[in-house]
């Protein structure tokens, strides 16, 4: 009884597995890596020394050329067919985690909105806009010059440093 017991829930949990990467819309045995919350054991996050960054992308994707990130976004795209900035970096960090940590080639990202997929090429361009936003990050954090850009109290009350800010909106 046990026995059957065991089996119908291992059957029941390939399926509900099935379906939460089937919506994903990624080619499911190419995923190296998932954090997306309490369907997948917790990933130890990708920390690089070296350019003092560290976190989680959603999806590792192994891909022809070597490792995509995947960053899924529960919102709609921009309807400009271009990520937004913070979106563009978060991926763009995520692409030099991986070469970094990894040591392993990171042709592109994919940014998965809620109704669109956006592909993001990791050019030496952007590799180098992101290394120098964050040399401008660290020198910013070093004068405690952070300020906030933006007026919109949804992003201070998600905001992960919304405990040591003293402009915050809410």
């Amino acid at each position: 009884m046990f026995f059957l017991i065991a089996l119908v829930a291992a059957v029941l949990a390939w399926f509900v597995g099935r379906g939460l990467f089937a919506r994903t819309g990624l080619p499911t045995p190419a995923i190296l890596y998932a954090d997306v919350g309490g369907t997948f054991p917790q990933p130890a996050p990708l920390v690089s020394k070296r350019y003092r960054l560290s976190g989680r992308p959603d999806y590792l994707v192994r891909v022809r050329d070597g490792i995509a990130p995947v960053e899924l976004k529960s919102s709609r795209s921009p309807s400009s067919g271009r990520p937004y900035d913070g979106h563009l970096f978060q991926l763009a960090a995520y692409c030099l985690l991986v070469e970094d940590v990894l040591g392993v080639s990171v042709p592109y990202g994919l940014i998965k909105y809620d109704d669109h997929i956006i592909r993001v090429e990791y050019t030496p361009s952007l590799r180098a806009s992101l290394i120098t936003l964050l040399d401008e990050i660290e020198t910013a954090k070093r004068n405690g010059e952070c300020h906030i850009n933006h007026n919109q109290s949804s992003k201070c009350r998600s905001c992960g440093f919304r405990p040591n800010c003293g402009e915050g909106l809410i």
